[in-house]
């Protein structure tokens, strides 16, 4: 009797007022029976909108708990019939019905304003529609686009329908059947074709279904209205008939009995109610759940204890889930029967459940199929496969006929042969090529200067004390002061010619008693060296590939203890080694390596018997667009060097001191870049 009382307060309690909507004024066309009329001030409520199939069309029945009139009107952009009862309260909340049958997509019934509940029909095209009482009920039959004329209505009995500007001629007709029946504390209406569990059930399948709408302006949700469209229904079974082709998040499908579903997935789409209990049995409290969403119940004798709980507005399937977690208790959902028990229960059933498979496992006889491979290696695969093989299940490589021959129970044989199919197929392949490109510019400048001067009178004389003077002086006067031991020129004051002179000039002077040379040398040299390397190579996805071209060079090395020299050779390559990875976009990811080696035989002379090794290289991974060409590396190194040699003190004078120097410039720069360019080989 408690329990009568509690659930009567919930059920009132979660009845509340809808937002506003507003659309067109209906039309003033109203025909009234007065006989069957309402009473002034009489409320009918509204408790039930179903959606049935008739004969010829679709039937939309509005129930209430007496007699109703309605007003209804046409509105276009978009299509839509309108019905709207005066003198009338929505029991529950807004709630808009997806039909998507024909022309028609759902319907939509919330509350218009003070005592008046509106109902609109949004159609994907606009056709006729006969409206007629029913008792308590008004009937909305939508005619198909294909039917030509619709079957009759029952004439008006209870009420008179408003049309609207333009009447509708065509007969009234037949109404799909429904049954009401009353329990507890609230009237339960129950439809042929779907039932209110059935949409309790809904809530665990799937996400929250979108608020609906009349004319724009949304109905507040705080209220609840039980309508159930025969269409969802099919849906739903639909569903459930195909587990296989399409299972919600968070359900888990059994061996050998029927699908269950989790019925705490986070998504709380049931209808809003409040509760206030203190030390309530669980059991009572699971009983309620059963009163508000229609749900069979049944407990598993593990559960007990009791629930203080204060909500107001809360979802009642967000209130089963907290519920079941501060007790220790779990729920799994088979069509509309809500089952509970403890976490201990469910783990220890789901235990028997996987030591059942396995002991049927082990009593299935094992099969042996044999599958020959045209791209990949059967060594290789075969230990992908094995892992995928149950604990009875074997897998073996024929390497002579690249074949695996696997040996397991007939429930795994499809998905391994499915793992071999889409592991075996063609590998594309990748042809990239590298260009190394390396450039030396050299410049040399070398100016020198070479000055011998001498005075002598009767038996002193002054001059230089370097090497001789080039100038042969042969001829000139006999007293002139020459070098110890040559008669032909005289020392020299400052000795600093080019090294290597390519053009100079000279200028000589003498009398009896004084002599100058002076001698100026010069010499300049550019160079530029080009160095361009390609290897190219093609291979595989995800295979390395490795291309060089070079020599070997002999090293020698010195003879030890005794013991004769030993010859030893080195790689001097240019080397490419690369490894392709092809992307879901087609882009290509490149672990590459590119070494230049290069002998300098310019430098072995004497005892320098080995030449040098000059070693251009770059190793690093990047990601290049198919046909692409990226940069993957670069140096650049220039040398500036200035060598000055001049006589002390003179060298320094400004402008003057170029005559007792020698000067030596030298630059050089060399670069290298590395390309590479990458190309997807469609075959």
């Amino acid at each position: 009797m408690r329990l009568k009382q509690l659930l009567g307060i919930v059920l009132l309690a979660s009845v509340s007022a809808m937002a506003a909507d507003t659309v067109s004024q209906p039309s003033d066309v109203q025909v009234k029976n007065s006989a069957a009329a309402q009473k002034p001030g009489a409320t009918t409520r509204i408790g039930k909108i179903s959606v049935a199939r008739g004969g010829d069309g679709l039937n939309i029945e509005i129930s209430g708990s007496g007699p109703m009139t309605a007003k209804t009107m046409r509105l276009t952009h978009p299509d839509r019939v309108v019905v709207d009862i005066p003198n009338s309260v929505l029991q529950g909340r807004a709630r808009e019905i997806p039909v998507n049958s024909g022309d028609v997509k759902s319907v939509r019934v919330g509350r218009y304003q003070e005592g008046t509940t509106r109902v609109v029909v949004d159609m994907a095209q606009m056709r006729d529609f006969q409206i007629a009482p029913e008792g308590n009920k008004l009937v909305v039959s939508m005619r198909d686009s294909s039917t030509s004329t619709p079957a009759p209505l029952p004439a008006m009995r209870e009420a008179v329908v408003t049309a609207d500007a333009t009447p509708q001629t065509a007969a009234p007709q037949p109404v799909a059947p429904t049954a009401t029946i009353t329990a507890k504390a609230q009237e339960k209406t129950v439809e042929a074709t779907r039932s209110r569990s059935d949409v309790a059930a809904s809530h665990f399948a799937g996400p929250a279904p979108a608020l609906p709408s009349i004319n724009q302006p949304p109905f507040a949700t705080h209220a609840s209205l039980a309508a159930e469209p025969a269409v969802i229904n099919a849906a739903l079974q639909q569903q459930q008939q195909q587990p296989a082709q399409s299972t919600p998040a968070g359900t888990t499908v059994s061996v050998s009995g029927p699908t269950s579903t989790n019925c705490t997935t986070g998504r709380y789409t049931g209808e809003p109610f409040g509760m206030n209990f203190k030390d309530l049995d669980l059991k009572d409290f699971f009983r309620l759940i059963h009163e508000i969403s229609g749900l069979n119940v049944v407990l598993d004798p593990s559960v007990k204890g009791s629930v203080t709980i204060v909500l107001d507005d809360v979802p009642w399937d967000q209130a089963l889930a907290i519920v079941l977690d501060n007790n220790g208790l779990a729920c799994t959902l088979q069509g509309n029967v809500l089952r509970i028990a403890t976490l201990e229960t469910m783990k220890t059933e789901a235990e028997s459940r996987r030591a059942q498979q396995d002991a049927q496992a082990l009593a299935v006889p094992k099969q042996t199929i044999t599958r020959y491979l045209s791209y990949g290696h059967a060594r290789d695969a075969a230990t992908v496969v094995k892992k995928f093989l149950s604990a009875r299940g074997d897998v073996v490589a024929d390497e002579r006929s690249n074949a695996l021959i696997i040996e397991d129970i007939p429930a795994v044989l499809p998905k391994v042969e499915e793992l071999i199919r889409m592991l075996d197929r063609k590998t594309p392949e990748v042809e990239i090529e590298a260009r190394v490109v390396a450039s030396t510019r050299t410049f040399a400048r070398d100016i020198g200067t070479q000055l011998g001067a001498s005075f002598g009178s009767g038996n002193s004389a002054v001059g230089g004390a370097t090497n001789p003077s080039p100038i042969d002086i042969t001829g000139l006067v006999p007293r002139f002061i020459t070098a110890p031991g040559d008669d032909k020129s005289i020392p020299l004051f400052s000795n600093l010619p080019a090294t290597g002179p390519t053009s100079g000039i000279q200028f000589t002077t003498a009398t009896n008693g004084f002599r100058l040379d002076f001698i100026l040398t010069m010499a300049e040299s550019r160079g530029l060296l080009k160095i361009l390397s390609r290897p190219h190579i093609v291979t595989q996805n995800n295979i390395s590939a490795l291309i060089k071209q070079g020599s070997r060079i002999p090293v020698v090395t010195q003879a030890q203890l005794g013991g004769p020299p030993t010859v030893t050779y080195v790689e001097a390559f240019l080397r490419l080694t690369v490894v392709p990875q092809i992307t879901a976009d087609n882009t290509i990811f490149l672990s590459v390596d590119v070494e230049n080696t290069v002998p300098d035989f310019s430098r072995v002379s004497g005892s320098q018997l080995n030449p040098t090794l000059n070693t251009q290289q770059a190793t690093t991974q990047v990601l290049v667009s198919d046909g692409g060409t990226v940069v993957i590396g670069g140096v650049i190194q220039t040398q500036n060097s200035v060598a000055i040699a001049q006589v002390p003190l003179l060298g320094s004078i400004p402008w003057l001191g170029n005559l007792f120097k020698h000067s030596l410039v030298n630059t050089s720069t060399a670069e290298l870049i590395f390309f590479i360019t990458p190309k997807i080989i469609q075959t």
